[in-house]
C-alpha cells in the first residue's frame, strides 16, 4: 500500500530562488488570513453594538484552533540513505584516515632515497686577526688582543645522489603501491559491511511500517465483527451468543498487544538508521510497502565470477602478496652495495684573516663518485628469510580468500533462493486467505452464517501477511548479501519509490 502526500513547502522552496519568494508570500498570506478568521464575527470588533448586550449575555471564548503540521521531514530513499552513510560512517572515515596514511608514507619512499645522505651546517662566531702566509701563518703577538676580534661564518652542504642501488630505489617504492592498494580495498570492505548494515536497517524500517499497516486492517475487520454481534444480541437473535463476541474482543486484544512489537521495531530501526547516516533530526523514509527486489536472481555463476573479480577480500589478499614479493626484492638488493655521486660545498667569510691563509677563498667544493656496502652478511639473509615468511603467510590468506569467498557466495546464494521460495507460497498464502475472509463477510452479509466463522480466516490471514512481510525483508537482506559476499554492489536491491 502507498500513501500520497502533496508537495512540502521545502521541496517547492528549494527549485528556485523565485519559488522560494513566493512561498514566503503564500506563507504570510496563510498566516494573516488565520488570524483573521480566527477572531470572532463580532460588531463590536468593528466599534458597532451595544456593550449592555454584551455585559448581560457574555459569549464564552473561542476555542484554540488545531494546528496542523504541513511541512513533513524529508524522507530519505535507501540510495541516499547509502550515499550519506559513504559520507558520515566513523569507520569509512577511520579507513579513509589509514589510505591517507599510506598514500603518504608511499611520498615518503618514493623521495627518501633521492633525499637521504643530504645535510648542511654552518658556523657563527668571532676570529681574532690572523696574519702570516700560507707557508707561515703566525700572527704577531702585538696584534693578537681582545680589541681585534671579528665576526666570521661558514657554511656547507654535502649529499650524495644515487646512481644504481640494484633495485631498492623501485623494490621499496613498489611496495609501498602494494600497501596503498591494501588500504584501498580495505576501505571498500569496510563500506561493503557498513552499506549491508544500511539495508538491513531500511528493510526492517519498512517491516515495522507494514506491519503497524497489518494491525490496522485487521483491527478493522474486528471491530466490524464485534459490532455486528452487539446489534444481534441487543435484537435477541439467537444465532449469537456473548461468548462470540468476547472471544471477538479476545482476539482483538492480542492482536493489539502485539503492536507493540512493531513500535519497537520502528524505533530501533530508526534509530539505527540516524546513526548510519548521520541524519540526527526530521529523519523519515518513504512510506512504501516491501516488494520483491527488483533486480532478478541471476545464476550462481555470474555471483562466483563475480566474486573473484570485485570481492574486497580476494583483491585485499592479492595486494598483500604484490606488497609482499616487492619487500622481498627490497631485502635481496639489499646484500648489495649502493653507488651514488657525492658533492660537497661550503663558503667562508672572515674579515680578521689575512690574505694568504685558508680562509682567502670563501667558496670551496667537489664531485666524487662513492660506494656504500654494509657488510652485515647473516644479519641481512636473517631478513631475507623474514620477508620470504611473511610473502607465504600472505599468498596462503589469498588461497583462503579465494576459497572462502566461493563458500560465502555459495551459502548467500541458497539463503537467496530458500526466502525466494518461502516468499512466493506465503504470497498465495495471503491472497487465499483474502479471498477466504471476502467468502465469508459475503456469508455473513446474506446471512447464511454468522460472525462467529470470521474468526478462523482472520487468524489464517494475519499468519499468511505477517509470514508474507518477513519473508519479503528476508528475501531483500539475503539478496543484499549477496550482493556483499560477490562485490556486485549493482545487483543489491533498491525499493522503488512512486513520484506521485
Amino acid at each position: 500500500m502507498s500513501v500520497r502526500f502533496l508537495p512540502s513547502v521545502s521541496s517547492l522552496a528549494s527549485r528556485s530562488p523565485a519559488g522560494r519568494v513566493g512561498v514566503a508570500v503564500l506563507c504570510a498570506l496563510t498566516v494573516g488570513v488565520c488570524t483573521f478568521a480566527s477572531a470572532p464575527a463580532r460588531a463590536d470588533n468593528f466599534g458597532i453594538g451595544d456593550d449592555d448586550d454584551d455585559a448581560k449575555n457574555p459569549k464564552p471564548p473561542p476555542e484554540p484552533k488545531v494546528v496542523i503540521a504541513t511541512i513533513r521531514p524529508h524522507a530519505y530513499t535507501l540510495p541516499e540513505c547509502l550515499a550519506l552513510t559513504d559520507r558520515n560512517h566513523p569507520q569509512i572515515w577511520a579507513a579513509k584516515a589509514r589510505l591517507t596514511y599510506v598514500r603518504a608514507q608511499l611520498d615518503e619512499a618514493i623521495w627518501t632515497p633521492w633525499f637521504q645522505g643530504w645535510n648542511a651546517g654552518g658556523v657563527v662566531g668571532y676570529l681574532p686577526t690572523i696574519g702570516g702566509t700560507g707557508y707561515y701563518g703566525e700572527a704577531p703577538v702585538t696584534i693578537r688582543t681582545a680589541t681585534n676580534y671579528q665576526p666570521f661564518m661558514q657554511f656547507n652542504v654535502n649529499g650524495a645522489i644515487p646512481l644504481y642501488t640494484f633495485g631498492k630505489i623501485t623494490s621499496i617504492a613498489e611496495a609501498a603501491r602494494g600497501q596503498v592498494r591494501y588500504n584501498e580495498w580495505d576501505l571498500q570492505k569496510q563500506r561493503e559491511l557498513v552499506r549491508m548494515d544500511v539495508r538491513r536497517a531500511y528493510f526492517g524500517l519498512m517491516l515495522a511500517r507494514d506491519a503497524k499497516y497489518i494491525i490496522e486492517e485487521v483491527i478493522g475487520y474486528v471491530d466490524g465483527g464485534i459490532k455486528s454481534v452487539k446489534k444481534k444480541l441487543e435484537k435477541g437473535d439467537p444465532s449469537v451468543e456473548e461468548v462470540d463476541k468476547l472471544r471477538l474482543e479476545i482476539y482483538r486484544d492480542e492482536i493489539l498487544a502485539r503492536s507493540a512489537e512493531a513500535d519497537r521495531g520502528e524505533k530501533f530501526a530508526t534509530s539505527a538508521l540516524r546513526f548510519l547516516t548521520g541524519v540526527q533530526a526530521s529523519f523519515d523514509i518513504p512510506d512504501e510497502p516491501l516488494r520483491r527486489p527488483d533486480r532478478p536472481l541471476r545464476p550462481i555463476i555470474e555471483y562466483l565470477g563475480a566474486a573473484r573479480l570485485f570481492r574486497s577480500d580476494i583483491n585485499l589478499a592479492r595486494a598483500g602478496v604484490a606488497a609482499r614479493r616487492s619487500l622481498v626484492d627490497y631485502q635481496r638488493a639489499n646484500l648489495y652495495p649502493n653507488v651514488a655521486l657525492g658533492m660537497s660545498a661550503s663558503y667562508s667569510y672572515a674579515p680578521s684573516v689575512s690574505s694568504g691563509t685558508a680562509f682567502t677563498d670563501p667558496l670551496n667544493g667537489g664531485l666524487a663518485v662513492g660506494m656504500r656496502w654494509n657488510l652485515d652478511f647473516l644479519p641481512q639473509q636473517a631478513r631475507i628469510e623474514q620477508a620470504e615468511a611473511q610473502l607465504e603467510e600472505a599468498r596462503a590468506y589469498e588461497r583462503l580468500a579465494l576459497g572462502g569467498v566461493a563458500v560465502e557466495v555459495e551459502n548467500a546464494y541458497g539463503i537467496a533462493v530458500e526466502s525466494k521460495i518461502r516468499e512466493e507460497n506465503w504470497e498465495r498464502a495471503e491472497r487465499r486467505s483474502r479471498e477466504w475472509i471476502s467468502t465469508v463477510r459475503a456469508s455473513i452479509d446474506l446471512g447464511t452464517r454468522d460472525e462467529r466463522a470470521l474468526l478462523e480466516p482472520l487468524r489464517a490471514y494475519v499468519n499468511a501477511r505477517v509470514s508474507h512481510s518477513t519473508a519479503l525483508m528476508d528475501l531483500n537482506n539475503a539478496m543484499s548479501d549477496l550482493a556483499r559476499v560477490s562485490g556486485w554492489d549493482e545487483s543489491a536491491p533498491n525499493p522503488p519509490v512512486n513520484v506521485k
